[in-house]
């Protein structure tokens, strides 16, 4: 009798692990992200990060993708560029990131678009429009923003309409390249360039803008990194009365921090996505509606914005990639996007098209902080 009982209750525990088995939930489909969660990136990497979750929380009360959930793994890199590279492995090998997205400038994008050709899967919304990652053998990368070169020639055209024609470039060494696609431009429309250096030391800082100050621009011109703007907001501020009446900057991972800090000045700035505090278009209600009902108003920016983008992006590939998708097959679901309209925001990816989008907007605060267009 007792080895029937028992016969019986093992039989009921077998049928019980089945049927549990059998309810488990499925397994995620992981889109891993490097970003600066410590240090003078984080505010960046934050609104990033919130745009990015306000999607992924969207699909996944939506059902998921192909009745999976979708799982975004993010790793701290610190900002520190050398650190990208070892992030990406283990997003992809240990937690089976089937994809990447949205790194931050020049330098971290150059490791990443490095390391994930190494691990096949697809870098898609590199937050940098630097050429190398636009070359015709790269064939994993992704973009969503016109390259550097478009950008600095759109805020050329806007301080030669307004009759700025002497200008100071400041600049770290973040972005080298992107340094010099914008004096290249700046140069090829007339302006007379000078050109100032700093780090993130507040006597350097303070020193560029004095060494600006002697050339008596008409403008200052700014290609930062994220160490020398968070340095920006504890200058003392005395620092900022060398600087001149107009400040410009082409769009940057710290755009939104950019802006704030420079209030008593009329600001001007490039975009590659809409402006989300001005902007109608239907993609930036659905930011709206998802950052108020998942995340918060860290998302309604334009770096939430620009990550939000790259999420839709990443999700429709996954889904036309289907249920074994691997790094080739999510490539060629990327080359098959064609004419994507991302409500209202429009894309083209082809074979032969890998940046997506041409888009550039200038925008300009006031002196007081309000919005001009």
């Amino acid at each position: 009798m007792t080895g029937s009982i028992t016969m019986r209750g093992f039989l009921a525990a077998a049928m019980f692990c089945c049927a549990a088995a059998s309810h488990a939930a499925p397994e995620p489909i992981v889109i891993g992200q490097s970003l600066p969660l410590t240090g003078p990136g984080f505010p960046v990497a934050n609104r990033v990060l919130a745009g990015a979750r306000a999607h992924v929380e969207r699909v996944n009360a939506s059902g998921g993708i192909l009745g999976r959930p979708v799982e975004l793994v993010t790793l701290d890199d610190g900002g520190d560029p050398g650190r990208v590279a070892a992030n990406l492995r283990t997003l992809v090998r240990k937690h089976n990131a089937q994809l990447i997205a949205n790194c931050l400038g020049e330098r971290a994008c150059g490791e990443a678009a490095q390391a994930t050709r190494e691990l096949r899967v697809p870098l898609v919304g590199p937050m940098s429009g630097a050429a190398a990652l636009r070359a015709p053998d790269v064939r994993h990368v992704f973009s969503l923003r016109p390259d550097d070169a478009r950008e600095a020639e759109a805020l050329a055209r806007q301080l030669g309409s307004i009759g700025v024609s002497k200008v100071a470039v400041l600049a770290d060494d973040s972005e080298p390249a992107r340094t010099a696609a914008l004096v290249a431009a700046l140069q090829r429309s007339g302006q007379q360039v000078s050109r100032v250096t700093a780090d993130a030391r507040l006597e350097s800082i303070e020193r560029a803008f004095q060494d600006a100050a002697k050339t008596a621009p008409q403008a200052l011109i700014m290609n930062l990194g994220n160490e020398v703007l968070d340095a920006l907001g504890r200058l003392p501020a005395s620092a900022y009365d060398s600087v001149p009446s107009t400040v410009a900057t082409l769009s940057t991972s710290g755009l939104t921090q950019l802006t704030r800090l420079f209030r008593n000045r009329l600001v001007g700035y490039t975009s590659v996505v809409p402006n989300p505090e001005v902007a109608r278009l239907p993609i930036v209600r659905e930011l709206e509606r998802d950052a108020d009902a998942y995340i918060g108003p860290e998302a309604l920016t334009f770096e939430g914005l620009e990550s939000y983008l790259n999420l839709r992006v990443c999700t429709e590939a996954l889904r036309r990639a289907g249920p074994r998708a691997d790094g080739q097959r999510l490539g060629e679901a990327m080359e098959s996007l064609g004419a994507l309209d991302l409500g209202g925001f429009k894309l083209s990816f082809s074979r032969e098209r890998h940046q997506a989008s041409d888009h550039v907007e200038i925008g300009m605060r006031a002196r007081d902080g309000r919005l001009l267009r």
